[in-house]
Order: C-alpha cells, then sequence, then structure tokens
C-alpha cells in the first residue's frame, strides 16, 4: 500500500493532459512518465505488464513510466478518459522529453526519486457523489494547461497533487482479472499487436499473414486472442484502420476516399458503413462534427 505522505515532498511536473474519446478502443503503449487515467464513461480491461484489470467509470488508474500496458474498450458506449502525463518531480532533463509511445524506443534512465509507486498499479473507486468534482477540478485544470498565464506553473502543480491525493484517497485493492507475464500465449498477442502497429494499413492484412509474421497458426492465434482479450482479431484489426482512420480525417490533409484507400478498406461504401458501425456516425459528420467541436470543452458525466 502507498501511503499518501509520500506525496507530501513531491513537485511535480505536467507533460500533457487530454480528454479522449472514441467509440471503441484498442491499443498498445509504453509511456515516458506516469500516466493518470480517469475514466468518465465507459469500461475496458487494462492490461499492465501482462496484468488485467477490468475497469469502469469512476475508476481511476496511475501506471508508472515504461510499463507496457494494452486497452481493450468494447462496450456499447463511448468510452471517455481523462488523461494526465506527469513526472513527480520537475527537473529541467526530464523537461525536455518529447511525449511519445515509447515502445521499440531507447528508455531514458529514470531519477531514483521519480519511483514514488514503486512500480505500483493504483486502482481507485471514486464514490459516485464526488465523481462531479473529479471531473471538474480535471477540466478547470485542462484548460489552465492549454493557455499561457501567469501562475500556470503554481496551478498544474497543485492541480495534479491535488488529483493524486484523490486518488489514493480512495484506492481500491483489486483482484487482477488474470495474470499473464510468463504466459507464452501473451507474449504472442503482444507481438501480434506490435505487427499490427507497424504494419502497412492500406495492405491486405489477415489473420493468415499476421499469425505467420509472428510464426504461429492462424487457428491458435484468433483462439488466444479471443481467449484473452475477448475480441476476435478480426475485430481487433478492424478497430485499428478505424481508429488511424479517425487520425487521418483529424489530421486534414486528407479526404474521406483517401482516408478509406489508406486504412485498406475495398470500396468508400465498406469504409462508410463500417466507420458508422463503429463510431455512430458517417466519416463525413465525424470530419464536420469535429471541425465544430474543435475548441469546445465537452463535459463527460456518467
Amino acid at each position: 500500500m502507498i501511503d499518501i505522505s509520500r506525496l507530501s515532498p513531491i513537485d511535480p511536473y505536467v507533460r500533457m493532459m487530454k480528454l479522449q474519446k472514441e467509440a471503441s478502443f484498442s491499443g498498445k503503449w509504453e509511456d515516458i512518465d506516469n500516466v493518470f487515467t480517469y475514466i468518465a464513461v465507459g469500461n475496458a480491461d487494462f492490461i499492465v505488464n501482462g496484468i488485467s484489470y477490468h475497469l469502469h467509470a469512476g475508476n481511476i488508474i496511475i501506471i508508472p513510466p515504461y510499463m507496457t500496458h494494452v486497452i481493450i474498450s468494447n462496450s456499447m458506449e463511448p468510452f471517455v478518459q481523462y488523461l494526465m502525463h506527469f513526472d513527480f518531480y520537475e527537473c529541467p532533463e526530464r523537461k525536455g522529453l518529447v511525449h511519445k509511445n515509447m515502445l521499440e524506443e531507447q528508455q531514458p534512465v529514470i531519477p531514483e526519486r521519480e519511483c514514488v509507486l514503486d512500480d505500483n498499479v493504483i486502482i481507485s473507486e471514486i464514490p459516485e457523489a464526488e465523481r462531479n468534482q473529479i471531473v471538474l477540478r480535471y477540466l478547470n485544470l485542462l484548460q489552465e494547461f492549454n493557455e499561457e498565464r501567469p501562475g500556470k506553473e503554481l496551478i498544474m502543480k497543485a492541480g495534479c497533487i491535488e488529483l493524486l491525493v484523490n486518488a489514493l484517497r480512495n484506492r481500491i485493492e483489486v483482484k487482477e482479472k488474470s495474470s499473464r507475464k510468463k504466459s507464452k500465449s501473451w507474449i504472442h498477442i503482444e507481438n501480434a499487436m506490435e505487427y499490427i502497429m507497424n504494419a502497412d494499413l492500406s495492405e491486405d492484412l489477415t489473420n493468415e499473414s499476421i499469425a505467420g509474421a509472428i510464426g504461429v497458426s492462424a487457428n491458435y492465434l484468433t483462439s488466444i486472442f479471443q481467449m484473452y482479450l475477448g475480441i476476435p482479431l478480426h475485430k481487433y484489426i478492424v478497430n485499428v484502420r478505424i481508429e488511424h482512420a479517425q487520425q487521418l480525417l483529424l489530421s486534414g490533409k486528407v479526404n474521406v476516399t483517401e482516408a478509406a484507400d489508406l486504412t485498406g478498406f475495398s470500396s468508400i461504401h465498406v469504409f462508410s458503413k463500417t466507420f458508422k458501425s463503429i463510431m455512430g456516425i458517417s466519416p463525413s459528420q465525424f470530419m464536420n462534427e469535429t471541425v465544430t467541436k474543435k475548441k469546445e470543452v465537452n463535459f463527460y458525466v456518467d
């Protein structure tokens, strides 16, 4: 158990804040810093270093640096996360680090004093009566993060500490859904995810080609994907394609037809139908709504 008094001497630096909403969500990350995530809507499996936790609206998870984690959300409702990437101690060397996924990147050495969590994943359950306050605190801090005003750094430090204190006050002991840290099957799943992440999505990407690339049979790979992640391999591939399509459309550099081609769909009709089945709106509506709401701050409260 991490004692809340360990937060007394910290001098945090907030590197990135982002409110993220997805109709379905899947991916693999390894971050350069601590990651605070408050789940405002929906539920997902967070698999950290091979250990799986099923989390839902009202949960907070804090993941220490360089811990490989996979997130799978496949519920009927949107999945909304309030993200904050931070260091427990501000230092000039780490302030210059750019926020990015560190998979396959050289990892800078973590200063010893940064190991406040001792490699422990923190899971919290915010009481329902207090969830609106957490949302308001986060959104006020997000607004401060996105603006340049006198005293910004002090407010960011104070706000970060307040969120962390609330997380530790409401920490719960969660029984892991399952542990796969030493499982060969889980290693194969991670290898498949890594292959998909680095693949050219405009090319044909099948269960057979992925299985062949990592040296296993297609039947075995599809079986362990369903067993461990609760999602068919082909559906995971489709989700990755649609997530990449969203990024392309948000960039403003491609139109809907080009996005369909770049993400491997056989036609714009198939792309639009698949996009709408996952996102709930057509690609064109997605682009229009995103442009309209780009500068708005949205509240998502369960």
